[in-house]
């Protein structure tokens, strides 16, 4: 019988004491601890990314630069609250990309103050209103000069708000963290020092956000930015927002400060477009059109209940709508016109000045100009036909310059106005009154002219005669000459100029026939 020897006892293995899971133990130590480390330095690492941003602050948010020369960014949103907060102002300009080329110290003569440019490019009234609250809360702000567009005041972007940098319109440091890690505000500042240290010119707080300098301006560019428009501007007006939205976010964002702040000035006034930047309105938009033109006068009457308001309208100033050497497109103009407008509102001009008395015929002017105006092979010009002197300008469905004397006009309407009969006869166009007979065939510029309709129906003494431009249909209307077609059958022409851009067309009638 065997028996068990005690050398064969069974004795703890170093798997059932746990020596063997040692390694796995180990393991998850080193883990967290590596973990812990990276949290340590992730913390580190923030740290000292944000106490750099707060040391070198390249938006001059928490306090104007001292220890370099300040580096500005075009990033608008960005940075209006730093000069804001940190600058002296005692004005302050707001508005959208038609405010960009003030100058403020031609700003702060006119007006007679320090001004400080404001400005947000395609900004909406709300936006508009953020930058202007911060500004106010300073206590700083005694006058506000106020570009006021009609199309700010619509529905924003969809989505518009999600980008704008709300955190930095607040007064919590704790949620300022975007900017703490805000790579594009390092971009910028790096760009804006290498300049410096290159030599090249910083920008100036003076010329901050201006356009004016390297912009083209002219015909060419006012007249290619019309044939863009009339192809891609028909589809706004599906979506014109109705006038009780636009008059409630008037109501929101601008006249709720007036009311806020009794003490302080504000001078609205309307931004000057080119001239063809109204038609197009017109033409593709006819909503937006009218609703702008009753905005201005509805938005009047609510700041003229306040006594620390001034409204000034610019946008029927032929001299500078119908100029396209001073607009780089159809809506946007030059530094000049902005230094103009400072200096008209310094002296309070009564030209542009919206009172009780003049709200209307303001109005009024602008609406006859866009019904008048034309193009005239590389420049704009208002248009108007009277018949006989002191004569009401006529209205035509359709008018074109074929060149800058001639007008084509529907041939109906022109018979209307000047009493002569029409008809068909055998394809050929015949217009006759009380003296010559005119035969005229579309798409010819050869015509035939009787002194009398005797002598036509008898055939006797018949003319022929060359148009410099023939009859043609378009749009369903036959368009014939007016000043050479009139001149034909007896009518006295004079071509006159009273006012710049403006070209009257004066029919006499004619005494014998």
């Amino acid at each position: 019988m065997s028996m068990t020897s005690p050398s064969t006892k069974s004795t703890p293995t170093a798997n059932s004491l746990g020596v063997s899971s040692s390694p796995a133990r180990n393991k998850r130590r080193s883990g967290r601890r590596m973990i812990l480390q990276f949290f340590i330095l992730s913390v580190v690492f923030a740290v000292l990314v944000g106490g750099l941003t707060y040391v070198l602050d390249p938006l001059q948010y928490y306090r104007k630069s001292t220890w370099y020369s300040p580096v500005f960014t075009s990033e608008q949103r960005y940075q209006n609250p730093g000069l804001v907060r940190n600058y002296s102002y005692d004005t302050i300009i707001l508005g959208t990309s038609m405010t960009e080329n003030f100058l403020p110290s031609v700003v702060g003569e006119a007006l007679g103050g320090q001004a400080i440019k404001l400005s947000m490019r395609g900004s909406t009234a709300d936006e508009q209103y953020k930058i202007a609250s911060l500004a106010l809360e300073t206590g700083k702000v005694k006058k506000v000069l106020w570009g006021l567009d009609y199309f700010a005041l619509k529905d924003p972007d969809e989505g518009a708000d999600a980008f704008f940098p709300a955190y930095l319109y607040d007064d919590k440091w704790w949620n300022d963290y975007p900017y703490w890690f805000s790579y594009s505000a390092y971009e910028n500042f790096a760009k804006g020092m290498l300049k410096q240290l290159s030599g090249q010119p910083g920008q100036d707080i003076e010329h901050l956000y201006s356009w004016h300098y390297g912009t083209k301006y002219g015909s060419k560019e006012v007249l290619q930015a019309y044939d863009r428009a009339r192809n891609t501007e028909y589809y706004f007006g599906v979506n014109e927002e109705p006038m009780e939205r636009v008059q409630d976010h008037f109501n929101t964002y601008v006249l709720s400060l007036v009311e806020r702040y009794p003490d302080v000035e504000f001078i609205v006034y309307y931004p000057p477009y080119s001239i063809l930047r109204q038609k197009l309105w017109l033409d593709t938009n006819p909503a937006r059109y009218h609703n702008q033109l009753e905005m201005k006068t509805w938005m009047f009457e609510q700041f003229n209940r306040y006594e620390n308001t001034q409204v000034y309208d610019f946008q029927a100033e032929s001299d500078w709508t119908y100029d396209f050497t001073q607009f780089k497109d159809l809506s946007h103009h030059s530094q000049d016109i902005n230094s103009r407008i400072a200096r008209a509102i310094g002296e309070e001009d009564e030209r542009y000045k919206v009172t009780v008395d003049n709200v209307a015929a303001l109005t009024e002017r602008l609406a006859k100009q866009v019904n008048t105006v034309m193009i005239a092979g590389d420049e704009a010009r208002s248009v108007e036909v009277l018949l006989g002197e002191g004569g009401n300008p006529q209205v035509f469905s359709s008018v074109t310059l074929p060149d800058k004397e001639e007008l084509m006009v529907p041939v109906k309407e022109f018979a209307s106005l000047t009493g002569i009969t029409t008809a068909v006869d055998r394809g050929k166009l015949i217009l006759s009154g009380k003296g010559p007979v005119v035969e005229m065939v579309v798409d010819s510029k050869r015509i035939m002219v009787s002194k009398s309709k005797e002598d036509r129906i008898h055939g006797i003494a018949k003319s022929e005669m060359t148009l410099a431009h023939h009859p043609y249909i378009a749009g369903g209307k036959t368009m014939i000459p007016l000043v050479a077609t009139a001149g034909i059958l007896g009518y006295e022409i004079q071509i006159r100029n009273p006012a710049p851009y403006t070209y009257q067309y004066v029919l006499s009638l004619p005494l014998r026939q």
